[in-house]
């Protein structure tokens, strides 16, 4: 037979009254009785606590009413018993349901009470209600999860920072010593982890910085701020100086105590090395087209003094002996003063275009309608010779930021250009403008012979020429100087053109208020 609780005591009723009397006070567990049916037949003021039934509502009642409806579904009530009389007792956690249909977890226990015979005469049942500890233990589950989520990104943490070559990680106590130290700080620094650890990380500065406290200033920084950034010379252990990046954060506990402080440093000498390699660069090159406009000045000043000698002389000459000059002769000086005057022209736009490569000057909101107006009236000679029809659709609120000097040679050089290759029959050019996201674009177009799409490459090239000089006369200068010009306030030129049909050249601008 198997070990059960058994009801027997030399003093019987009074010992069993005062156990009643006992379990009924109880208040922390449920203690009831049921029969060998399962039928509730005493109730304590624990159960009372914990399942919400008073006694009058619940005894007589079996005990399925306090099982959660999954519960009745697996036959759990039967199953507790029946192992209950099989082996005397029986035990396990699960829901109990309570009186209001709410459910709470606890640890149910279920034995056997039998006679002196060993016959089955009730049950005793205990349930202590586990919800606090079930939360705790919740709790700390999800504690230990996300402290064994925090250790593996520590740990690929850890492996990251062993992996880095290229940046000096580690970790100063809140005094400045070195803590920890990375195979990328052994690389750049030069010490290895036993010679730096322990050791202060002013050792990294140059003697004027240790001098002037800034490694001290830094962690007062970052104490106050949360971070530090900062460029500058440190030292490597061979003595040789680096240009480095340095970052340094504030490590603080839950509290706000400082603890520390992490480091990293990043060897910017190479960069820095190109920098100045490139600053030393670009100052050669303004000394040199500062020298190259020099040269372009004197040099234009010196070619059209000749010049100017030779235009003179040779009308001096038509003016004074044209009557005893041939017409052959006539014919002659006249090449000399045109050959003269194309070569005076030459020589402006080589210094226009020698101009046009040096550094802009701060730029200016310029008033496209007016800069136009000016160039035309420039070009009013050329426009009437040609009987050119002149289209303008800009607005009065088309202003640029850009230098004056640039977009009046850009539009002088392009309409220029559209009047000399208009159509022979009505020749018409037109400028307009369209506006663009923070600018302006504007257009010159012509009804002209247009450009064959295999020259357009290269229809900016300084001297590229499409055409003889007995067809259409001109230097090969004019677009290459549109294009420094427009690309030198920091716009954007271009065309568009077919064979045949015209050209539309344009050019966009920053837009000024």
């Amino acid at each position: 037979m198997p070990e059960t609780d058994v009801v027997a005591t030399p003093d019987g009723e009074r010992h069993a009254d005062q156990l009643a009397l006992l379990v009924e006070r109880m208040a922390d567990d449920a203690i009831f009785l049921l029969d060998p049916d399962g039928i509730i037949i005493t109730w304590n003021a624990g159960a009372v606590r914990s399942h919400g039934y008073r006694p009058e509502e619940i005894i007589g009642r079996h005990v399925n009413a306090l099982t959660v409806p999954e519960g009745l579904e697996r036959g759990d009530p039967e199953r507790m018993l029946g192992a209950a009389a099989r082996d005397g007792r029986a035990e396990e956690e699960g829901w109990s349901l309570r009186k209001d249909g709410a459910r709470f977890w606890g640890v149910i226990g279920v034995t056997a009470l039998r006679d002196d015979e060993g016959r089955l005469v009730a049950y005793g049942a205990v349930v202590r209600d586990l919800t606090a500890r079930r939360a705790i233990e919740r709790r700390l589950r999800r504690s230990a999860d996300e402290l064994t989520a925090k250790n593996a990104q520590l740990e690929q943490f850890r492996r990251l920072i062993t992996a880095v070559r290229d940046y000096a990680i580690f970790v100063l106590h809140p005094g400045g010593q070195v803590a920890t130290w990375n195979p990328g700080a052994e690389h750049i620094k030069g010490y290895r982890a036993e010679e730096a650890i322990g050791r202060h990380f002013s050792m990294f500065y140059t003697e004027e910085d240790r001098l002037a406290g800034r490694p001290e200033r830094a962690l007062e920084a970052a104490a106050r701020d949360g971070r530090f950034e900062g460029e500058g010379w440190r030292v490597r252990k061979d003595g040789t100086r680096l240009w480095a990046s340095v970052v340094i954060t504030a490590l603080r506990d839950d509290d706000g105590a400082l603890t520390g402080y992490a480091k990293v440093t990043r060897d910017l000498s190479d960069r820095r090395a190109a920098e100045e390699a490139l600053r030393a660069a670009n100052d050669r090159l303004q000394r040199s087209n500062e020298e190259l406009e020099r040269f372009a000045s004197v040099a234009a000043h010196d070619l059209r003094e000749p010049l100017r000698t030779v235009s003179g002389f040779a009308g001096l000459v038509l003016a004074r002996h044209g009557d005893a000059i041939p017409p052959e002769g006539h014919a002659h000086l006249q090449q000399i003063t045109a050959a003269a005057e194309r070569m005076h022209a030459l020589v402006d736009r080589l210094l226009e275009y020698a101009r046009g490569g040096g550094p802009a000057a701060a730029p200016e909101v310029v008033d496209v309608q007016a800069t136009l107006s000016a160039v035309l009236a420039e070009l009013e000679g050329a426009i009437t010779d040609r009987g050119v029809r002149v289209t303008v659709q800009l607005g009065p609120d088309v202003h640029v930021l850009a230098e004056r000097v640039d977009v009046e040679a850009a539009l002088r050089n392009l309409v220029s250009n559209a009047v000399k290759f208009a159509a022979a029959q009505d020749p018409a050019v037109t400028v307009r403008s369209e506006p663009t996201p923070g600018g302006w674009l504007i257009e010159v177009i012509d009804n002209g012979i247009g450009i064959d799409p295999a020259h357009r490459p290269r229809i900016f090239q300084a001297f590229h020429r499409l055409h003889g000089l007995a067809e259409y006369p001109g230097t090969g200068l004019g677009l290459a100087i549109a294009q420094r010009a427009v690309e030198r306030s920091g716009g954007t030129i271009g065309v568009e053109s077919a064979l045949g049909e015209g050209s539309r050249f344009w050019f966009a601008l920053p837009g000024g208020a």
